[in-house]
């Protein structure tokens, strides 16, 4: 599938090209930031210029389409996108209103800050998607992915998999995240961030920086007449390192899993790869993992880098914005410095430079990793070439279901007590991941061979409020007219993608794991997501679930199938 067109909106520029001549001057978008949004502890960012943006915004507002009548009001995060979404359409020239044009929203948080303010609608992550893909007209629902920190590259890999059926010709995947008190906070919670400037794969990191962005990517099945040389998305892959919610496996697990998976395009042996644009957080057991982890994939003598010290972690737009720069990177046949490197770290063996490095070779593998023991890979080539891969949608038949319906917490800690199940963890959990654990076990409780390690089986989880339940509550915990003192163990299950981490870390499941958010129920979307995963050659099962939480109602749908020939 082609790049048709891309932007980046950050803190080093409103362009692709713009970020791009950045990084190669070494420039860096953070900044040292004092009481960001209040708080007391100073942070090291990148933030993008506000002014700035409402001016672009202004300049393009004309351009968009009557979504709901009268005067439509847009937040800072909806506006980014959109600017960010008419930039790439320069390039691509697509019909954005097109039935057959879809738009993919990555985001972590979307406009949490909202929850403060308003506590409605406007705060739902599939209300921004609508307003974004409705202000060109787009009639579709768009989708939405919220995957922690690999919400952008399985956002990508939703686009291959869309395009692969032939439903759509034209697909727009735009990650966005921006900045708050709430995600700073979480963030400090956990003592993640650096004191300084980050240092990606250096003997003297100490943690991440935080950044904002809107990117964009349109990929589209056939390419440009302009005979520019294209840039294909080859392949991408999902895997869960099935080891904690928040800590990366010590070995590379999953991330090793998504690598090798990609083995048909990617070989130790290959000499096509230019080089391997990593996480690169910064922080010590991620960069410590991705290098276990490309080591363990024979791929130690392909250079590495890090593109955090120029954006920070930009959240779920991080898969996306990355993805651009090391695209513009492979075309210009350059390998981007990976800037606040300096000293060689005995846990990071790897090819690492902090200058700016040249090859002409026509690949590159981008790697990421989130929270909720989540892992992606991409590989991506430049090419004259066209591919297209039309793949029929694979059958499933459904093994088992199970329907569970709950008024409180108490109800369902009684459920668990019924089971006679001896996990203590379960008392830890948030609602939604309470849930998603009855129900799971419930379906696997008489499975044979039940805690033998598995990657065939994929868990996909839906629904319309993302982590509403844990984000109220960890709100209370930041509130300014109370006790301020932020909770890391809340702030982590603010990422709905954390049932999906926690039914892999009790079954051992290796394989890949997704949350969607959808405006409400839809039968049909969620079979197709299903189809979908099963799709590649490594999916036989999936575990999918509706789980939905309202004041008194906590409900979950859940099914396994096995994939038809």
């Amino acid at each position: 599938m082609i790049i048709r067109g891309s932007n980046i909106i950050s803190s080093l520029g409103f362009s692709t090209e713009e970020n791009f001549r950045n990084v190669l001057a070494g420039n860096s978008g953070l900044k040292y930031c004092k009481r960001l949004f209040g708080l007391p502890e100073p942070v090291f960012a990148s933030i993008i210029d506000r002014e700035r943006l409402s001016d672009e915004f202004n300049a393009v507002k004309g351009l968009l389409k009557t979504c709901q009548g009268g005067e439509q009001q847009f937040t800072c995060l909806e506006m980014a996108a959109i600017v960010s979404v008419i930039d790439a359409n320069r390039d691509a020239n697509i019909d954005l209103d097109s039935e057959k044009t879809l738009f993919i929203l990555s985001t972590t948080k979307g406009n949490v800050d909202l929850l403060s303010v308003d506590g409605s609608q406007k705060s739902m992550l599939w209300y921004s998607a609508e307003i974004i893909a409705h202000s060109f007209g787009n009639s579709n629902m768009p989708t939405v992915v919220s995957n922690a920190c690999v919400s952008g590259a399985a956002a990508i890999i939703t686009a291959i998999r869309e395009l692969k059926s032939g439903k759509y010709d034209n697909i727009v995947v735009v990650g966005v995240d921006l900045l708050s008190r709430f995600i700073v906070s979480g963030f400090q919670s956990l003592r993640a961030l650096a004191g300084d400037f980050c240092r990606p794969f250096d003997r003297k990191r100490c943690g991440l920086n935080l950044g904002e962005a809107a990117a964009t990517v349109i990929i589209s099945r056939k390419r440009n007449d302009n005979g520019d040389m294209a840039v294909n998305i080859m392949a991408g892959a999902i895997r869960n390192d099935a080891n904690h919610i928040s800590s990366p496996s010590r070995t590379g697990e999953g991330c090793f899993r998504a690598i090798a998976s990609l083995y048909p395009y990617i070989k130790p042996s290959d000499d096509s790869i230019a080089f391997i644009n990593a996480h690169g957080t910064a922080t010590q057991y991620n960069d410590a993992m991705e290098s276990a982890a490309i080591m363990r994939a024979g791929l130690q003598d392909i250079p590495v880098t890090s593109l955090k010290g120029y954006f920070g972690h930009t959240l779920g737009a991080a898969g996306v914005l990355e993805s651009i720069i090391s695209i513009r990177a492979l075309q210009e046949g350059v390998i981007p410095a990976t800037k606040g490197f300096e000293s060689q770290a005995d846990d990071c063996p790897l090819k690492i430079d902090n200058k700016t490095g040249k090859s002409g070779k026509t690949r590159f593998l981008k790697l990421i990793s989130g929270f909720g023991g989540v892992n992606a890979a991409l590989v991506f080539e430049k090419s004259q070439v066209s591919v297209q891969q039309n793949l029929p949608s694979p059958e499933f038949k459904i093994l088992k279901s199970c329907s569970l319906s709950f008024t409180d917490t108490t109800q369902m800690n009684g459920y668990y007590r019924s089971m006679n199940i001896n996990y203590p963890r379960f008392f830890k959990m948030d609602q939604l991941s309470k849930l998603g654990f009855l129900a799971s076990e419930t379906i696997f409780k008489d499975e044979k061979n039940r805690f033998a390690e598995r990657e065939d089986i994929a868990v996909i989880c839906f629904n319309s409020t993302a982590s509403m339940d844990a984000d109220m509550m960890y709100l209370e915990s930041i509130n300014p007219q109370k006790d301020y003192f932020p909770s890391p163990a809340i702030f982590v299950y603010t990422l709905p993608n954390i049932v999906t981490g926690e039914i892999s870390i009790r079954n051992k499941f290796f394989g890949e794991t997704g949350f969607f958010v959808l405006k409400s129920y839809d039968r049909d979307f969620m079979l197709q997501s299903i189809k979908n995963c099963i799709s590649d050659n490594f999916t036989n099962f999936a575990l999918c679930a509706w789980i939905d939480i309202a004041d008194n109602h906590r409900e979950i749908k859940m099914i396994y199938v096995e994939k038809c020939g």
